[in-house]
């Protein structure tokens, strides 16, 4: 990170709670009626809100990545008006953000921060408002992916268990259940959160559920034969979404490679560790949640540090990669995937002697 933004993001992270008590102040003064409306509850959201937004202004100017914050506000704002909520009221509470910065930083950092805050504003301003769906009726087993994921959101576990265990009988490779089932419809258990269309317990009955159908099928998995490539994966320190990386990880087990999966939230050193152990030839690091960019790009500083992992060939995946285009080069990185077989693919030409 440049002198210059490293400056910026050391002030405000010291100032971050001044900034959201000063905007919270700021926010409701100029509109009294929320005081009448939510009372302290609303000026506690307020300030929740506005410490998330500072976050991910943090986040956006440590990998200069302006493209990271307007991504972060559009899906806030999509998040809100399936709410209710005015997507003024974003809009508004980004305006004092940018005037409490002026006030209270110095000049320097605050023109820097200014910059990304403008670039955001103009960006909710021309973002469209397409509905998202991940369902594409082109790909292969998309009915059955809808059928599957109505099976979870009923309540149905079994019901959507034996729908793959026949899937399976019938031919259909795990992989292709893998990318065109469990993918998509992790995908599409996300954006229907965001629409506000399930509650989070449902989010997480779905994914909880589909963990354990992935689990089922393990011994058909393990069974193959393995080469001598090694990938240990992970996903980065605080994170607590860890089935895309399972995925991935199952993919390179089922063209042979030897995988040892370490899991979420694992602490730096002891990741460095394994990696030793497993005389890994590729670390594979999940990122899903764009509020985790700076501690993967820790992370692999950390591993770069390391002489005995030279060799060592780092790629990376998560929505915050598929969103923002050449992000896994900002973090240092040797490369990214979109999907489990591009993850194979990357690796390989990585690997390849």
């Amino acid at each position: 990170m440049p002198g210059s933004e490293r400056k910026v993001v050391q002030q405000l992270k010291a100032h971050k709670q001044e900034l959201a008590e000063l905007v919270t102040a700021m926010h409701f003064e100029r509109h009294p009626e929320l005081d009448e409306c939510y009372g302290e509850e609303g000026r506690e959201k307020c300030y929740e809100d506005t410490i998330y937004h500072l976050d991910y202004l943090e986040q956006a100017v440590c990998v200069d990545s302006k493209e990271l914050f307007n991504t972060y506000l559009g899906w806030a704002r999509t998040m809100l008006r399936e709410r209710d909520i005015p997507s003024g009221d974003l809009v508004d509470n980004i305006v004092i953000i940018r005037e409490a910065i002026k006030k209270v930083l110095p000049e320097e950092e605050a023109a820097i921060l200014v910059t990304f805050i403008n670039d955001g504003l103009s960006s909710i301003e021309s973002s469209d408002e397409e509905p998202i769906t991940f369902f594409d009726p082109d790909d292969p087993l998309t009915d059955e992916a809808r059928n599957y994921l109505d099976l979870l959101l009923a309540g149905k576990r079994k019901k959507a268990a034996v729908l793959i265990e026949e899937l399976v009988d019938d031919g259909v490779s795990i992989k292709d259940i893998y990318e065109h089932i469990f993918q998509k419809t992790q995908y599409e258990i996300g954006a229907l959160w965001q629409r506000n269309q399930i509650m989070v317990a449902q989010e997480h009955y779905c994914t909880a559920a589909t963990q354990l159908i992935m689990s089922q099928l393990y011994p058909k998995i393990f069974a193959m034969e393995k080469s001598d490539k090694r990938l240990v994966a992970c996903s980065v320190a605080d994170e607590l979404h860890e089935i895309g990386i399972r995925m991935v990880t199952d993919f390179f087990e089922m063209e042979g490679w030897d995988t040892h999966y370490l899991g979420a939230n694992i602490p730096d050193k002891h990741l460095i560790r394994s990696v030793k152990e497993k005389n890994a030839d590729v670390l594979a690091i999940s990122v899903t949640i764009p509020l985790h960019i700076s501690a993967a790009k820790d992370l692999i500083q950390t591993l770069r540090d390391e002489s005995e992992l030279d060799n060592v060939k780092i790629i990376v995946g998560g929505y915050p990669f598929k969103m923002i285009p050449d992000l896994w080069k900002k973090i240092g990185a040797d490369g990214w995937a979109e999907s489990a077989d591009d993850a194979i693919e990357t690796a390989n030409k990585l690997t390849a002697n």
